[in-house]
This record gives structure tokens, sequence and C-alpha cells, in this order.
């Protein structure tokens, strides 16, 4: 590869970092509009993960949510509620922080060229039903066997998916809408 080629490959290489690091920080951001509710509140988090998905690569989209999660870990206070630190990891809400990383490598490897919102809608769902398959048995583990709540399966589904329904469906019905404008008015169709 000779030095010019070599040059354009770094400075692409360098945008693309600074554009899953600028999702990480879009992410942190809609932790940080939140409505507590129960022992997960509802944000923007999930909004910001879809919309990396659907305007990176899967590799940088992977890369903002892993970046997210451990900038939290770390003690940035970035998670719902300012919250952060290794203890985050028994918050009730950490599986979701979990369930960001691989939807949106998957939201962001079948969204690619996809125009359509209403396909790309259908994408989010199913992205969204996978957090919540991550997300709730966490839930589920960490107030039963670490707080020692007793709950059942019913109780978990109220607590931690119930009222999340209508405001996923409406940030997945908006994501879908100004992703592809995004990606068009960026020149990546």
């Amino acid at each position: 590869m000779n030095t010019e080629n070599k040059l354009v490959s770094q400075k692409s290489q360098t945008k693309d970092y600074i554009e899953s690091a600028i999702f990480a920080a879009l992410i942190a951001l809609g932790a940080l509009i939140t409505i507590p509710l129960g022992p997960v509140p509802i944000t923007l988090q999930n909004f910001f993960v879809f919309m990396a998905g659907l305007v990176l690569k899967p590799k940088q989209a992977l890369l903002s949510t892993v970046l997210y999660a451990l900038l939290g870990l770390v003690g940035l206070p970035i998670f719902a509620g300012f919250s952060g630190g290794p203890q985050s990891v028994l918050s009730p809400a950490f599986g979701f922080i979990l369930g960001f990383i691989p939807i949106s490598y998957l939201i962001s490897k079948y969204s690619r060229g996809e125009k359509n919102p209403w396909k790309i809608f259908l994408i989010l769902i199913l992205a969204d039903i996978l957090l919540y398959a991550i997300g709730l048995p966490y839930l589920y583990l960490i107030l039963t066997r670490i707080n020692g709540l007793p709950m059942t399966l019913a109780s978990s589904l109220k607590a931690g998916m119930v009222p999340f329904i209508i405001p996923d469906l409406v940030k997945a019905l908006l994501a879908a809408i100004l992703g592809p404008k995004i990606l068009s008015a960026l020149n990546r169709n």
C-alpha cells in the first residue's frame, strides 16, 4: 500500500472512530433524559442506539455501544440517573445496557441500504424484542437473587417491559423515519 492510500485509510479509520464516539456520547445524552419508573427508567438511550445502528457501519455501531458501556463502567456518570461505575452491573437496568451492544450491530447489519421506513421499523422492533430478551432476565436475576425481592415472570414483565412498549414503538418509528434521511444527507445511501 502506497503512502497516499495509507493516509486515506487512516483518515477514514479516524473518521469512523470519531463517529462511533459521537454516538456513544449521544447514547449518554439519551440516558440523562430520564423518566423514573420503577427499577428501569424511560430514557432516550435506545433511540440513540437505534440511530447508531441505522447511521453507522456495523463495527462502528458496535464500537459506539461498547464504548458507552465501558465509559459508564469505569465511573463516568453516563447511565440513567447520572450513575456509573463497576457497581452498575448490579443495577436491574444493566442488562438493557448489555443488550445495546448486539442490537446496534444487528440493526446496522440488517438495515444497510434499506430505504423503506416500514422495513426499517420492523428491524427496529425485532431488535427491541432482542433487547427485552436480554434485559428482562437480567432484571429478574438482579431483583430476585441480589436484591431478594419476590418476583414472578409476570411482575418482571410488568416492571421491565409493559410501560416501555408504547414509548419504544414511538422511538422506533421516529428512528425509522429519521435514519434514512440522515444517511441521505450524509450521502451514505
